[in-house]
């Protein structure tokens, strides 16, 4: 999967400009506040709709502007896909080849993107809400029925907790409702949590190997916790409702559901040593970007096209020795888009491959 190239306009701080893209390396330098981010961010957005920058799509919008427009050109491994993105004020529209797609399950996986930057390393040490997140993003990008699912136990999930405030009021609701929200919630919950072991499990076969090629050193395995559990050929759903039944009066008492998949977790462990505890910021980077190039891996495994890989300004904080290990893995056939302050941070017989733009105050120019 290659991006052939990016159009923006009135995106972040872009008025209006066109990108070509190299089928394997691009360069992007500039100094911090120029640009370099905000044009990563935009091509992460074309595929999975959402930025890892803002929540809110508003601020996607050039200021004092009332919409934004993204709109890019991949070559697939069976043919050429145009997409674009239309930001307003009050919604978003997203289109293949020119049609507009009204379910965003229906768009996201089309392109597949896997992105290392600061904020990848605070998801693994911060709130389990960030990576949660993290890997429902992941996931649909290599299974579109999985987003479907999680939209439908969202729903479940936020008619349950109503209803339990309800219950909370009034002792003498219906328990038969409750019953079969149960139900409901306890067949996606075991959907849900059969996709994040797969996928962990999955990722698990190349992290370790991944953190090995960076680090020289072995033991990495990324952890899932969850409440829900199984051994051998046990009755997930069975389990996982009696569990809710035991923990009924608790529920009630804090009106929301503390079984299932909304209270997930993972983290990393080197050698059974939990990182998210005792790992040093150096374990957890090169941790976390084991992660993103087993993710590359795994997406190219699954879909039979390789993701392409957005480098947001991550040599500078990296040894020799790591930066060369990662290198190595910049090959022709992962597209790999970098920014970088100092193109001194990328050896020079990689440079002379790569498509080389500078940024200042929003404008491009050639870099080399």
């Amino acid at each position: 999967m290659r991006i052939k190239k990016i159009k923006l306009k009135n995106y972040r701080n872009y008025n209006d400009i066109e990108l070509n893209f190299n089928d394997n390396l691009n360069i992007i330098i500039g100094d911090n506040a120029q640009g370099k981010t905000n044009l990563l961010e935009s091509i992460y957005v074309l595929a999975v709709t959402k930025s890892f920058l803002s929540i809110s799509d508003k601020n996607l919008i050039k200021f004092n502007n009332k919409f934004a427009i993204i709109k890019g050109f991949l070559e697939c491994k069976n043919n050429n896909i145009s997409l674009d993105i239309l930001f307003n004020e009050s919604r978003k529209i997203v289109k293949i080849n020119g049609k507009e797609i009204k379910k965003l399950s229906d768009y996201i996986s089309v392109m597949n993107v896997v992105i290392f930057n600061a904020d990848s390393i605070r998801i693994f040490k911060e709130s389990p809400n960030l990576r949660r997140k993290y890997f429902n993003i992941q996931i649909s990008q290599i299974n579109r029925s999985y987003l479907k699912i999680l939209n439908d136990y969202n729903i479940v999930l936020r008619q349950r907790n109503e209803f339990l405030k309800i219950m909370n009021i009034n002792k003498d609701s219906d328990i038969s409702y409750l019953e079969v929200l149960n139900n409901k919630y306890a067949d996606l919950s075991v959907q849900i949590w059969k996709y994040r072991k797969k996928y962990i499990d999955d990722i698990n076969n190349y992290l370790d190997d991944m953190f090995y090629s960076i680090t020289n050193i072995n033991g990495l395995k990324l952890n899932y916790v969850s409440n829900i559990t199984a051994n051998g050929n046990d009755d997930i759903k069975n389990l996982l409702l009696e569990k809710i039944k035991n923990n009924f009066s608790k529920e009630l008492q804090y009106k929301m559901t503390l079984i299932g998949p909304n209270r997930d977790d993972f983290y990393f462990s080197l050698n059974n040593k939990n990182l998210s505890l005792f790992g040093s910021q150096g374990q957890i980077r090169s941790s976390v970007l084991a992660l993103k190039l087993a993710e590359v891996k795994l997406f190219t495994n699954i879909v039979e096209d390789s993701p392409i890989l957005l480098l947001d300004d991550i040599f500078s904080e990296l040894d020799i020795n790591k930066r060369n290990n990662i290198l190595k893995y910049l090959n022709k056939n992962v597209q790999t888009i970098i920014t970088t302050t100092d193109i001194e941070n990328i050896n020079e017989n990689i440079r002379k491959k790569a498509n080389v733009y500078k940024i200042k105050d929003g404008k491009l120019f050639p870099g080399k």
